[in-house]
């Protein structure tokens, strides 16, 4: 394949130097407020002439001047940058409002960005309860989970709490007979949950929140949290855990375009999507866990609260187990499906970041997860390596809200060199965009860029809600260091020597008037000492409260009224200075992975069993292979010519090995995507039984011979069934139970209609064992694929009876939830709940000796 531009623009075409982020001029400006000391009804901080900065990029200039009363400033904002769809003009006027939070920073560039984002919170309000909900951005006109999430999370309580709280309440859900209330998994791959389970990040936005609220609404909330939470929990611990891995199941949280992140080989069959275990998802899922516990404890439930804190412990060690790759030094974006336990070597900053926030990682883990994660000049991408052949959008970009957890993750390992990256990443994209935009080009940093057939990102949104948050959780929770817990207010800014010196070097002091909290109204100060050689950073040293001095960083509840924060900080040297900064993209190489090949046939040969693969174009000369057998690297540094590979290690005569392949560029050793992995069930598949739809008896539903097979179809209501009566196990272990289903009732990449099915074996009268078939949109009727694998333990000689049915409670879809009942987009909303499935046939694939 031929290396694919990094830019398709002419040569000499404008792209940021590499060795260097873009100046920042800090000349005063002569426009700049002259420095009239205090004024009389607001806080001024001490300090020099007010620095005006310029920001100058191959993209463009931006810069901010200011007009008016300094107690009520309008800003006034350019850019000479080209903006997505020419929005906003430029110049951009914005008034301050004097009765909201503002800063002032004696930076008029920090001041009007951060003005900016106040007025981009406002946005366009979604009709909800009282008080509206907030809008996803832009060009996202509606509420979604891991969005709101996401951004109450990163910040949005603190500005307003009752939309916050009202969005957050609008994906909340009982079942559409009343009752079970759980959070709502919004429309995506393959019809949705269980394809996609990241709804459990919704925790990390109601703990956020909860610092914020207060009295008896924060009781409310708390409750009614608590009760969702405790719901989706035990929902999620019966659907989506493997309790093999110790993991949950599904798709990452926020990448969820198939093409951009996965294999390309999953793109089209998304159950594998559904199989596989991923880093952010996880992550989320061992959150929810300890939020929940913490609130069962609170709540005087201890019994609950040992519970899910022993879940919460029990898969932080799985996810350390399966998805920390210590010789890549990085946490595994994800497993990629069912057969290959496997991690992939490639890795997302969401996950990693949050891995580190939510003490998943041990802080050996989080400090080389944060300093080694690839990052370039304008800014950290949120996956690694990039995919080939693939149009901007997650690949290929830097999304501001991802950046700003990668920024708390600096932040909390002290690594000030990751911390610079971000915060000037996250400034310049809002001074040259002159708004908070949804995502940017990795490497020119620009809101567009043409690429051929790879141009993007091909969606963008300004004032994309996550995006503002992001703005926020720099400004508040970094510079004046404010984050809002459920006992007190959290205080402690963490400003680096650049930040000190380029962005606030004309302050003696910070200033955050107007931030409310339970009913008081805060000034927060930040008290700079002199820029000081060889300092790394600035941290604090002293916390007054109204003159009173408090112990830690800790301000507990304060009485309603105004009240004055005082934090001074001294500078230290201490810190990781390390950070993998990735300058010379000539060679496309360096970023991107090697495309997945293609394992065309395993078979006996004398020795062993032969494995045979298709490199899908990748040039001999520039890779190594990787051969992996039931998760275990059992061959590495083959040649690139190579095509094949004998495994010649002593197996059981009825081993079912599962293979799989993988590339390596020698330039760069960056890995690749995992080939499918193939399985060797003997001569002629003789450990695959395969039981079509003829064999089988049926309750409701019809058998018919159309779309190429005879199968059952308009199946799957309450009530029907399907049964295998009577199948003598041949080997002694583990077992794959599997359908080959049709699922034509949505496309690929939307709707809330994923088959599930419950599946049982019994012995007798006695259930020994069973799960949960997950069967994703196929987007046709007539295709017919393999669904997901269920684990069973049989014993050879004896005899079971297997039944997949509708009638457990856990297997149900979206649309049996309330929120969908006016869902417009496909089956499952007004016409009611959908949760039909084609079925053409069982399969038992027999794995003796495979984990249990």
């Amino acid at each position: 394949a031929e290396p694919p531009p990094l830019d398709a623009g002419p040569v000499g075409d404008a792209v940021p130097p590499l060795d260097a982020a873009p100046p920042m001029d800090a000349e005063p400006q002569a426009d700049a407020t002259p420095d009239q000391g205090p004024p009389p009804d607001c806080r001024w901080p001490a300090g020099r002439e007010p620095l005006s900065p310029q920001i100058d990029d191959p993209s463009g200039q931006a810069s901010a001047r200011v007009e008016g009363d300094p107690c009520a400033r309008t800003f006034v904002l350019t850019s000479t940058a080209a903006r997505r769809d020419n929005v906003p003009d430029s110049p951009l006027r914005i008034v301050e409002d004097p009765t909201g939070p503002t800063v002032r920073t004696r930076n008029v560039l920090f001041d009007a960005l951060y003005a900016l984002t106040l007025v981009e919170v406002a946005g366009q309000g979604v009709r909800c309860p009282p008080g509206g909900c907030f809008e996803t951005g832009l060009k996202w006109n509606y509420v979604w989970t891991r969005d709101t999430a996401y951004a109450v999370d990163l910040g949005l309580g603190a500005l307003d709490p009752t939309r916050a709280r009202n969005s957050l309440e609008f994906k909340l859900a009982e079942r559409r007979e009343g009752g079970d209330r759980q959070i709502v998994q919004d429309t995506g791959t393959g019809g949705s949950y269980p394809v996609s389970t990241d709804r459990v990040v919704w925790a990390l936005g109601a703990r956020s929140l909860l610092g914020w609220l207060d009295g008896a609404e924060r009781e409310g909330f708390a409750q009614g949290a608590l009760a969702a939470m405790r719901n989706t929990i035990e929902h999620d611990r019966v659907v989506a855990y493997d309790p093999v891995l110790g993991l949950y199941r599904g798709e990452q949280s926020f990448l969820d375009w198939r093409e951009q992140s996965y294999p390309a080989w999953t793109a089209g069959d998304v159950v594998h999507i559904g199989m596989s275990h991923a880093l952010g998802t996880n992550v989320g899922h061992a959150s929810i866990l300890r939020i929940t516990a913490d609130l069962a404890r609170a709540a005087g439930d201890d019994a609950a609260a040992d519970r899910y804190g022993a879940w919460a412990d029990a898969l932080a060690a799985a996810i350390r187990d399966h998805l920390w790759m210590p010789d890549e030094g990085f946490f595994s974006a994800y497993t990629t499906t069912g057969l290959d336990p496997a991690p992939s070597p490639r890795t997302e900053l969401l996950g990693t970041a949050l891995a580190v926030l939510e003490g998943v990682a041990d802080p050996a883990q989080a400090r080389a997860a944060v300093t080694q994660y690839p990052h370039l000049p304008l800014g950290p991408p949120v996956l690694w390596p990039q995919q080939q052949n693939t149009p901007i959008y997650h690949n290929r970009g830097i999304w501001p809200f991802v950046t700003a957890y990668g920024l708390r993750a600096g932040v909390a390992v002290g690594a000030p060199a990751v911390v610079d990256n971000a915060a000037d990443s996250l400034l310049r994209g809002a001074a040259l965009n002159l708004s908070n935009m949804e995502n940017l080009e990795l490497v020119t940093g620009r809101p567009w860029l043409d690429d051929g057939a790879a141009s993007g990102p091909v969606v963008n949104s300004q004032r994309q809600l996550w995006s503002v948050a992001a703005f926020i959780t720099l400004a508040h929770e970094v510079v004046f260091g404010v984050r809002a817990e459920w006992d007190g207010l959290r205080v402690s800014p963490y400003l680096t020597a650049h930040l000190r010196e380029a962005w606030f070097g004309a302050a003696d002091e910070l200033v955050l008037s107007g931030l409310p909290w339970r009913g008081a109204t805060l000034e927060v100060v930040v008290h700079l000492p002199p820029a000081e050689a060889g300092a790394r950073a600035y941290t604090l040293s002293r916390l007054t409260v109204d003159g009173e001095a408090i112990e830690g960083d800790l301000v507990p509840p304060l009485p309603p009224g105004a009240h004055t924060i005082d934090a001074w900080l001294s500078p230290t040297a201490e810190g990781d200075p390390a950070i993998r900064l990735i300058e010379d993209v000539a060679d496309y190489r360096t970023i991107f992975g090697p495309v997945s090949p293609a394992i065309t046939g395993v078979a006996p040969e004398a020795g062993g069993l032969a494995v045979q693969w298709d490199p899908q174009g990748e040039r001999a000369a520039d890779v190594t292979w990787e051969v992996l057998r039931d998760g275990e690297v059992i061959a590495r540094d083959l040649p690139g010519d190579a095509r094949r590979f004998v495994d010649g290690s002593p197996q059981p005569a009825d081993a079912s090995p599962c293979y799989v392949v993988r590339a390596r560029f020698t330039a760069s050793a960056t890995g690749g995507q995992h080939s499918s992995p193939w399985c060797w069930w003997g001569d002629g598949g003789a450990r695959v039984r395969t039981f079509p739809a003829d064999e089988l008896q049926h309750v409701g539903g019809e058998g018919v011979l159309n779309h190429g097979r005879y199968h059952f179809q308009n199946w799957g209501d309450a009530g029907h069934q399907i049964i295998l009566p009577s199948v003598t196990a041949q080997h002694t272990g583990q077992h794959l139970l599997q359908v080959t289903y049709g699922n034509g009732a949505g496309s690929i990449n939307t709707g809330i209609t994923c088959a599930v099915k419950r599946v049982t074996v019994y012995d007798g009268d006695t259930a020994v064992g069973g799960g949960y078939f997950v069967l994703p949109h196929l987007g046709d009727w007539g295709r017919w694929e393999d669904g997901n694998l269920v684990p069973v333990d049989l014993e050879a000689g004896r005899t079971y009876r297997v039944v997949i049915d509708s009638d457990d409670p856990h297997a149900i879809n979206m649309s049996s939830f309330q929120h969908f009942e006016t869902y417009t987009g496909g089956l499952g909303g007004r016409s009611g709940v959908y949760n039909r499935v084609n079925i053409a046939d069982l399969k038992i694939l027999a794995r003796p000796g495979a984990a249990p």
